[in-house]
């Protein structure tokens, strides 16, 4: 409701006679108990509606380790010396769908692609006006279209969408081995903000009373087996990611043969013109580049939905350093904006950009090459607002160090582990094993 209209209210509601002020006051009294159920209701409603059956949601169940990463011991590291215990992970990512709010742990596990249950899932738009689930098998009209996948960087929206990771739990009432959820290894839910319409109008009085926004959902199959694959009918499209363009699952979308209202309301939500689509990786797209090759690791290093490599580490004291570098009046800035894996303390800025080989924990991890930084960062991860400036224009002016990436800004580093698998947690200590040059080569 806008101050235009409440002023109005206000200078009516002056004009009646005090009879009818105090039929008035009594009657909006008499609503807000009314609206205080609803909201309730609502929201108790829309919580049963996101338990998928026979799972546990995954993350923290704690304040966020990143809860202090202002404080001033952060501001300055330390070298590495021989029994030092201050290098340590500080706090641990995953981000189930490319460009969405992430989801944080105290642990997780490490694949060949990185994080399990990281970047599994992408947004993409329908380039051009042939529909590509229509079942037309014209091979002329093939290059009329296509799918490209879509982030932040055009669609700040994304910030806004909350995600969480299910996983099947035999401990849970509602466990069986044959149920869908349990099937198809997890759920993952999709939340985004109710803006429209009378609920849009309640989750802003929820939002008014202390409470939280009201949101939409949209629950999928972490990872659907062949026969739900078959039995949702889910169609494999080729969507483009960069120069890649790997074929995937379609797993929802807005065309017609596979809309649904929640799909449309999100469409609407991101400001979407066309068809929008939620691909999940069904062919990784295997590593170069910077990577060590097969024969040096034992295996071909891989990717799902991410940009280039499989993990992002990234130095809090260097996103500290940039912070205090920011043109005056910037929101302080905080290291979620850089959307990485894994955020450590203890090391100086900087240090982390001449490392080749680290060892976290138990395990070894190769350091490829550094992070070029694009416009992304300036997105707060929280409301999905874009800053204008900052802090790409900082970055700018004095992080164009890696002569591979020219004039973009380099902060964190792209790794590949050195295990298929292994294990990892916050508070593992970080130990550098091998220094050396980096030169980014662009994809």
């Amino acid at each position: 409701m806008s101050s235009d209209t409440l002023a109005g209210l206000a200078r009516h509601f002056l004009e009646l006679e005090p009879s009818h002020k105090v039929f008035s006051i009594i009657s909006a009294l008499c609503c807000i108990p009314a609206v205080v159920t609803a909201i309730i209701y609502f929201s108790w409603v829309s919580k049963q509606e996101n338990d998928p059956k026979g799972c546990t949601k995954l993350g923290l169940r704690t304040l966020s380790n990143l809860a202090d990463e202002h404080a001033e011991c952060y501001s300055e590291g330390s070298r590495q010396n021989h029994g030092t215990n201050r290098w340590r992970v500080k706090s641990l990512w995953i981000y189930p769908v490319k460009s969405c709010r992430g989801v944080e742990l105290s642990q997780g596990t490490v694949i060949s692609t990185g994080m399990q249950y990281d970047r599994q899932f992408s947004f993409a738009r329908l380039q051009g006006g042939f529909p590509a689930s229509s079942n037309v098998t014209d091979p002329a009209a093939g290059d009329e279209w296509k799918w490209k996948f879509i982030t932040q960087r055009e669609r700040p929206q994304l910030a806004q969408l909350r995600t969480e990771v299910w996983v099947p739990d035999p401990s849970v009432s509602t466990y069986s081995p044959d149920q869908a959820n349990v099937q198809s290894s997890g759920v993952v839910v999709i939340k985004f903000p109710i803006e429209d319409g009378l609920w849009g109008w309640m989750s802003d009085v929820s939002v008014r009373l202390g409470g939280r926004a009201f949101e939409r959902s949209l629950q999928v199959p972490f990872n659907p087996t062949e026969k739900q694959i078959k039995e949702q009918g889910y169609p494999k499209e080729k969507m483009t990611i960069w120069k890649d363009s790997p074929p995937s699952l379609m797993i929802a979308s807005t065309t017609p043969s596979r809309s649904s209202p929640v799909m449309k309301e999100l469409s609407r939500f991101l400001n979407i013109s066309g068809s929008l689509g939620l691909f999940r990786v069904s062919d990784e797209r295997e590593v170069y580049r910077c990577a060590p090759r097969k024969e040096e690791l034992g295996y071909q290093s891989l990717v799902g939905f991410q940009d280039a490599y499989p993990l992002h580490i990234l130095n809090l004291a260097s996103v500290r350093d940039v912070g205090k570098r920011l043109i005056k009046g910037s929101p302080r800035l905080s290291a979620l904006r850089f959307r990485c894996n894994i955020l450590i303390t203890g090391p100086e800025a900087y240090d982390e950009d001449n490392w080749k080989r680290i060892k976290i924990g138990e395990s070894e991890y190769y350091v490829c090459c550094r992070t070029a930084r694009c416009g992304l960062p300036n997105v707060d991860q929280i409301t999905g607002v874009r800053d204008k400036t900052e802090p790409f224009q900082t970055l700018r002016s004095y992080r164009a160090i890696d002569p591979g990436a020219g004039k973009n800004a380099c902060l964190g580093m792209q790794m590949v582990p050195a295990l298929e698998e292994s294990t990892i947690k916050v508070g593992d200590l970080i130990e550098v094993l091998e220094t050396g040059e980096h030169y980014y080569l662009k994809q």
